[in-house]
């Protein structure tokens, strides 16, 4: 009777083996499947430093690390666009393509309106030559003795007038809310949302300033996903780490795999894409180097099954 219970040990061992080989050479089993992402992951510049100067060090790290699209900020493509070359030598000599420009303009002076549209037309012009489809807006103005309640009307005029002018140059514009500014707690966000033009105005929400702003990114989400055409992926730790409190994918409490999984189940489409980033803070030296936070970051999107391709220049 020991000898029997030994032998089935055994071939119990054998046999689970074999059901476990059988899983790699035979992916549509259920235990074993992938599961499917139609969404690619670019990356944001801004772990390499929020300047022009950063923007190549920049590319070439996201390239090496096989992320498929890059965003910068607006004056940064006009800076580089004044260059023997312009902007589009750049984009050209990383092989990553550009999707989006982050740019910004007052929400709360009304005067300053009119010249901040066509600063943004300028920027469009450039982002869709250059093959971008997505202008990520942030709201600028001081939080300082800010009450939304008191600028309802300059805030959904102006950025009406904002995604009207990216829509006319054959852009998207989606609305990123952001800490310190006018557009950052969950309370603004569904004001802004539930009240500006959304033929103008999308939503591109950043997952981790929303949760840095005591709001919950998941439900956020999950409330304006009809509304979503570009999406900032971030995490957020807290705590004074050289990241503003943000934190390389993985290693904060956003509920990233969530917030991917809803994407991609109710999400067809979306004229930008998901973007990787992480803020760099000039005043605390962080833990990692850029490049080993965006592979860390990297590496997380890839054990959730997205797939990269690294280049050479």
């Amino acid at each position: 009777m020991e000898n029997l219970n030994s032998f089935n040990r055994r071939d119990f061992v054998r046999l689970a083996g074999m059901a476990g080989a059988a899983a790699l050479v035979a992916p549509g089993l259920p235990f074993a499947e992938a599961k499917k992402r139609k969404f690619e992951i670019g990356s944001t510049f801004i772990l390499w430093g929020y300047g022009a100067d950063a923007l190549e060090p920049a590319l070439s790290d996201i390239s090496s690390l096989g992320y498929h699209a890059f965003e910068t900020f607006g004056q940064v493509m006009e800076q580089y666009e004044k260059k023997p070359g312009g902007f589009a030598e750049v984009v050209q000599k990383y092989k990553v393509p550009i999707v989006s420009a982050f740019c910004t303009h007052d929400v709360l002076d009304p005067a300053k309106t009119a010249a901040d549209a066509e600063k943004l037309r300028r920027w469009c012009k450039i982002l869709k030559a250059n093959g971008g489809k997505v202008i990520e807006y942030c709201a600028g103005g001081s939080r300082r003795g800010y009450d939304y309640k008191n600028y309802k009307k300059n805030l959904v005029d102006s950025m009406n007038t904002y995604g009207k002018v990216a829509q006319e140059e054959g852009l998207v514009c989606a609305l990123h809310p952001h800490t310190g500014t006018p557009i950052e707690t969950e309370e603004e966000i569904y004001f802004i949302m539930e009240n500006v033009d959304t033929r103008y105005m999308k939503f591109g929400p950043d997952v981790g300033q929303i949760q840095k702003g005591g709001g919950d990114p998941v439900k956020i989400c999950k409330d304006f996903m009809d509304l979503i055409e570009h999406v900032h992926l971030k995490d957020f730790a807290g705590g004074d780490n050289g990241y503003l409190g943000y934190s390389p994918l993985g290693e904060g409490k956003v509920q990233l795999a969530t917030i991917l999984d809803m994407l991609e189940k109710r999400r067809k489409k979306m004229t930008g894409m998901i973007m990787f980033e992480l803020d760099y803070d000039n005043r605390v030296k962080p833990p990692y180097t850029p490049l080993e936070a965006a592979k860390i970051s990297r590496d997380f999107l890839a054990k959730l099954d997205y797939k990269f391709e690294p280049k050479t220049t």
